[in-house]
């Protein structure tokens, strides 16, 4: 299910971007597609969010963001089980997972936070629990749709880790140069370990100050190597999948009409302060789909829309400019394959939503939600690259 932009109204910049380097000519793109093959109808009031897909369990994990409620379904649409954890329970995980909720090989949920490692039945109990000592719980961002994603590697498991407010802010270069993407939580220990610095040659190290929700690291592993990007940076990182994680090459991305955003005068920009910006292009998220990767990004409006978004506007004028705005702008996604090579470019099939995983060869979206009609039912679309 699409989530809502969540932002504070940014002033106007005068730093409009380029379009990102090119990767592969036109005449070398070949007509991959994604192409719906089947779906699943899940009745349900309210509001879902995916979370997982296991095709060998045949589950499915969604989560309820009004109650704070995991709910497991079959693949026939029947619910399985449902339950929420309050904040301060003795057996709960806090106030946010750290990436979304995940089948584990025992067929059991595991949650990972800021506060530990847990891992649920379907029906809410607890069975095993490792939790961070209170004075080293770090505050990293929550995420509770597939956007973010846990990875079971080696019997560790990585998770985005973003801290966007610590030891320095957004306006000092110690903030990029010390800045750790990603983390590898051991259920074993509670130990988490963050690493993955940000390339020297990203965007975030220009000497400008960049918003936090900018540097969200979407990542998959392939191949025993770790395949990273990082938030709007539009460039493909190859890294060793084992400690020094060293990295093997850098691709740039060729995204179509991006507008990168080379972030702000950090003497103008508020320290404290944590926005988005629509106007300016972002990656969402890069998964593996066999021997093929996907990745979707919005391209940012071009410079007049720009502009006009960062003005002052009565309410209605706010409402007709965003409503031109989502029919002018959609949702793309590229194929690549696994050597950063572009295969196609396209907008996101009209039924399909933002969030999404790749599952043994197909992607599965969340249907896209109709906000003039409050359906009583969610479609999961399985989807092939054609």
């Amino acid at each position: 299910m699409k989530l809502s932009h969540w932002f504070l109204a940014l002033l106007v910049t005068s730093f409009f971007s380029c379009e990102s380097p090119k990767t592969s000519q036109t005449n070398e793109k070949s007509d991959f597609k994604l192409e719906i093959t089947d779906s699943i109808r899940v009745a349900y009031i309210g509001k879902l969010n995916l979370m997982d897909v296991n095709p060998e369990f045949e589950r499915i994990l969604l989560f309820d963001p009004q109650n704070m409620k995991f709910v497991s379904t079959d693949f026939e649409g029947n619910i399985l089980g449902e339950f929420s954890k309050d904040r301060d329970a003795p057996d709960g995980f806090g106030f946010y997972p750290m990436g979304a909720g995940k089948f584990n090989a025992s067929k059991n949920i595991q949650v990972v936070s800021a506060t530990g490692i847990f891992e649920y039945d379907l029906e809410g109990n607890l069975l095993n629990s490792t939790k961070v000592p209170r004075d080293q719980i770090k505050p990293f961002s929550g995420r509770i749709d597939a956007k973010r994603e846990i990875q079971f590697v080696n019997g560790k498991i990585l998770v985005t880790g973003t801290v966007a407010r610590g030891e320095f802010n957004k306006t000092q270069p110690e903030f990029y140069d010390t800045f750790l993407q990603l983390v590898k939580a051991d259920p074993k220990t509670g130990n988490y370990e963050q690493f993955l610095n940000l390339d020297p040659e990203s965007i975030f190290q220009n000497d400008m100050s960049h918003e936090p929700t900018t540097i969200s690291t979407t990542f998959e592993v392939v191949n025993d190597e770790l395949y990273v990007i990082s938030g709007t940076d539009p460039f493909l990182n190859i890294y060793e999948l084992d400690f020094p994680y060293n990295k093997v090459k850098r691709i740039p991305l060729q995204l179509k009409d991006y507008r990168l955003n080379q972030g702000e005068d950090p003497k103008k920009a508020d320290p404290r302060a944590i926005s988005y910006d629509p106007s300016f292009g972002i990656i969402h998220k890069l998964v593996i789909v066999g021997d093929k990767l996907v990745l979707t990004y919005d391209t940012g409006y071009d410079a007049q829309d720009a502009l006009r978004y960062h003005e002052q506007m009565a309410n209605d004028e706010r409402k007709v400019f965003n409503t031109r705005i989502a029919n002018k702008y959609k949702l793309r996604y590229q194929v690549l394959d696994l050597d950063g090579k572009l295969l196609s470019d396209s907008e996101i099939p009209e039924k399909l939503g933002d969030v999404f995983v790749g599952r043994e060869g197909a992607v599965w979206f969340m249907g896209k939600v109709n906000p003039e009609i409050e359906e009583d039912y969610f479609t999961l679309y399985k989807v092939k690259i054609k």
